[in-house]
């Protein structure tokens, strides 16, 4: 008979949790329980060590709120490390766990734009609050203006208190504009729009893989409520790929959806670049200009990418219904806080082998190949370049009639791929017109190969790629792997496996740099091999 504890959980070979001090967690790789302690673990923890006998998970303030805020109590979480837990978990952990999620819903925000009030059954915490923050308590809890609502929720996250924000949103006019009839959307994607339409919440992150239809999730969302909608992405070449969904995917008139330009009326459907709304001309902000109509809803598109400037000037938006849409919500920069608290928090979100699983994404098999030093010369970035340039010959050899893209860091690394692979190059340098032909040529099969900058990074909407090599990426960055290796995850029918290669040289601060990135990759359980280049 299989032993289980006082739960009735099976404890044969499950248990792959150890727990430190510190309230980071090992998970033993080889044990039977590994994946499903993952899976779990991932929705309340993140991972910060890959590779090796252990995953090294590091349970964070924001990770168990977006748990919080999907359902999950902090009795199950706990449940959790028990079940998998080679001993019990500390004291000190489930505590931590029980007060940070007890933390989430403490405050809430209510009313409406004229008499936002911060609540809570704690009074002498909202008097406390009110000193610090410089607002007047009230009987009916804390008076927060208007123009404060974004800066107050940020600046109590930050100090360990999200506020849930049930406040009235702003009145907006609806739009004439439906789902078309023929167009279904894949189970996941219909849970996501669900999700977020039902929620109470003024606000929400759906985090969903390149390639698995964001951009189809934001429609129809903004076509179930029928709103007046704002969308922001990161290029203009992204906001024409949201025009043609807008136009292909509804009933809306084409005349009710454009493209933003400064000093012209937004339509009902207005897409707009960060960096438009960003730009002051005379004295002037976009952002403000474009926030003055009364929208329905804003969806943040590749909401990770979010500059500074959209943060300091969000409180505008804080009474209009906002959607994040990204691959992963880290950032860098240590940001996330600020997302969690002017966007919202995670209402949806599936792992990415479970898609992959399902068909509805492509396999990848992720492989980093590990250039050695030649001798004792000095390795200088000429050198360093000249023998990448030769493994990716190399690759290119062993995948010769595949739709392949080449993206590096910099400008110098793509003009010599260019040159040894005769292929064309796109950089930020490149007209949109350029760019959109060699997208369309590429697609449509006239083109093999593509050499891009990081002009790669987001939203580059090129389904046939099946191979990508990355000869450099942005000092470890984990939101750039994502989406780099979102640009071969769209399935391709009839094909089989698509590959990402990362080229690493060694004894050089790219080995960091790799290890940093790949967590990302392993996190969504994909398997990541290393490979030295001469074994290509």
């Amino acid at each position: 008979m299989v032993p289980q504890d006082d739960k009735g959980f099976s404890l044969a070979g499950e248990r792959c949790l150890l727990f430190r001090n510190d309230h980071s967690i090992l998970v033993t790789v080889e044990s039977p329980g590994f994946d499903e302690a993952r899976e779990g673990l991932r929705h309340f923890a993140e991972l910060r060590q890959a590779g090796g006998a252990y995953h090294v998970y590091q349970v964070t303030d924001i990770a168990l709120w977006s748990a919080a805020a999907s359902g999950l109590s902090a009795g199950e979480m706990i449940d959790l490390l028990r079940r998998y837990g080679q001993h019990a978990p500390p004291p000190s952990l489930v505590a931590h766990i029980q007060q940070v999620v007890g933390r989430y819903g403490y405050l809430r925000l209510t009313g409406n734009a004229d008499a936002l009030r911060l609540v809570s059954d704690d009074r002498a915490l909202l008097s406390r609050l009110a000193s610090d923050l410089n607002l007047t308590l009230e009987p009916a809890g804390i008076a927060v203006p208007a123009e404060q609502r974004g800066s107050v929720k940020a600046r109590l996250a930050e100090i360990g208190y999200p506020v849930v924000d049930e406040a009235a949103l702003a009145l907006s006019p609806q739009v004439e504009m439906e789902l078309r009839q023929g167009v279904h959307l894949r189970p996941y994607q219909d849970a996501a729009v669900a999700r977020f339409v039902r929620s109470r919440l003024t606000g929400g992150l759906i985090l969903l893989p390149c390639g698995s239809g964001k951009t189809v999730i934001g429609v129809a969302t903004a076509a179930q409520l029928r709103a007046r909608t704002l969308v922001i992405t990161p290029s203009r070449t992204i906001g024409d790929q949201w025009q043609q969904h807008f136009l292909r995917l509804t009933t809306i008139d084409p005349e009710s959806v454009s493209i933003y330009r400064k000093g012209i009326s937004p339509a009902p459907v207005t897409i707009a670049t960060y960096q438009a709304l960003t730009t002051r001309n005379g004295g002037g902000s976009g952002l403000a200009e474009v926030l003055d109509h009364p929208w329905g809803v804003i969806i943040y598109d590749e909401v990770h990418s979010l500059p500074a400037d959209v943060f300091r000037q969000s409180a505008s938006v804080q009474s209009i219904r906002r959607l994040g849409l990204t691959a992963t919500l880290v950032r860098e920069d240590g940001r996330e806080r600020e997302v969690f608290s002017l966007v919202g928090p995670t209402v949806y979100s599936a792992p990415w082998r479970d898609l992959e699983r399902r068909g509805w994404i492509a396999p990848v098999d992720c492989i980093e190949v590990r250039i050695e030093r030649a001798g004792r010369q000095e390795l200088t970035p000429d050198r360093a370049l000249a023998a990448k340039l030769k493994v990716l010959k190399r690759i290119l050899r062993q995948h010769p009639h595949e739709q392949t893209l080449i993206v590096a860091h910099h400008l110098k690394e793509v003009a010599a791929a260019g040159r040894i692979t005769g292929a064309e190059t796109i950089t930020g340098e490149s007209s949109l017109e350029e760019r959109q032909a060699l997208y369309r040529n590429f697609k449509d099969g006239e083109l093999k190969c593509l050499v891009l900058s990081r002009v790669a990074n987001v939203g580059v909407d090129l389904p046939d790629a099946s191979v990508l090599i990355q000869i450099s990426g942005a000092f470890g960055s984990r939101q750039e792997e994502a989406q780099r290796v979102g640009r071969v995850l769209r399935p391709k029918p009839g094909q089989g496996r698509a590959t990402f290669y990362t080229l690493v040289t060694t004894g050089t601060r790219e080995v960091e740099f790799a290890a940093r990135r790949q967590r990302f990759l392993i996190d969504q359980g994909y398997r990541y091999r290393v490979v030295r280049s001469d074994s290509l």
